[in-house]
């Protein structure tokens, strides 16, 4: 049943006109029991690092305000969110400590299917923001599914990182309870979740992670990063639903290294950023993201990747 819901989701979004986006008849919406509760803020109220969340390029979470959820987690840890509708020049990315760059685009989403001749970000742009994260500033990223991988590759591939395209599964380590192998879970106990890292390990026990589940997205390649999320041999990129792909393979749904003096921190799916419920046409629903079952820590992940990019965390 999961997975008939998601896959008829993922169908009804891109099938879905362009005028629909203006009545905002979207499968999904952010779910209103979410609670952005922090018991141990890594700043003041107001006072923390301030976040760009990237709205100037098209970018789907940030136009119908799907990213609320993480920007009230956030805040509830002392950072600043701003969402930013200019295009990044280095005085206008001196404003900011962090940039999180998520479901860009160079079009609307499900007004195309494929990002073909289109340019998400121009060579000036992408030079700009090379140029700030390697004077110290820190960047989170996101891959994505098709159309969103084909449009964030030019971006990703000058801080050494590849996306595959096309969407991710994998039959020998998935959520069986939610019943699609697209749901990749990494774990301490499968031993595809990196224990090693400030990010998994927190400022102490009682922020470790012990798993997190992707929702589908893209491979990953980075030679000079560390791995968070490591795809298992029997993981597979698989032909998009759109007809796209599949085009190379990575070996990961999570990286984090540095560039020159500043840190990037790379995902494959955004999905654990966001907590929304996707609705089917026969009424049922399916929780993705910090919302998703209890027994998986994307709220803890989501702060301590905060932390770490910001220097709350202690250092490798």
């Amino acid at each position: 049943m999961i997975f008939k819901l998601a896959s008829a989701a993922l169908a009804l979004l891109l099938a879905m006109p362009a005028q629909a986006q203006e009545q905002r008849e979207w499968p999904m919406r952010n779910n209103p029991g979410f609670e952005p509760v922090v018991e141990n803020p890594a700043y003041q109220e107001g006072q923390g690092p301030v976040i760009l969340l990237d709205g100037a390029h098209h970018n789907f979470f940030v136009q119908w305000d799907f990213i609320d959820p993480f920007a009230a987690l956030a805040e509830a840890d002392g950072y600043q969110t701003v969402k930013g509708e200019e295009p990044f020049t280095p005085e206008y990315l001196a404003d900011f400590d962090i940039v999180m760059i998520i479901t860009a685009l160079p079009f609307d989403f499900t007004t195309k299917t494929e990002v073909t001749t289109e340019s998400t970000f121009t060579s000036d742009e992408i030079e700009a923001l090379h140029d700030w994260v390697s004077a110290g500033g820190s960047l989170l990223v996101f891959s994505e599914h098709v159309p969103f991988d084909q449009a964030i590759n030019p971006l990703l591939e000058p801080f050494g990182i590849t996306s595959s395209v096309g969407t991710v599964g994998d039959p020998e380590n998935f959520d069986e309870t939610l019943g699609k192998d697209g749901f990749v879970v990494f774990t301490r106990e499968n031993g595809l979740l990196n224990t090693e890292h400030p990010i998994t390990q927190g400022r102490d026990a009682s922020e470790a992670v012990s798993g997190v589940i992707t929702f589908g997205g893209s491979s990953l390649s980075g030679a000079d990063y560390t791995n968070l999320m490591q795809l298992s041999p029997t993981a597979e990129n698989r032909r998009h639903p759109t007809g796209v792909g599949p085009e190379g393979m990575g070996n990961s749904q999570g990286l984090a290294g540095e560039v020159g003096k500043g840190k990037v921190v790379a995902f494959g799916d955004s999905n654990g950023f966001t907590a929304m419920v996707f609705t089917a046409d026969d009424g049922s629903e399916m929780a993705l993201g910090m919302n998703a079952p209890p027994n998986y820590d994307w709220p803890q992940m989501v702060l301590n990747v905060l932390r770490w990019l910001s220097g709350a965390l202690n250092a490798e």
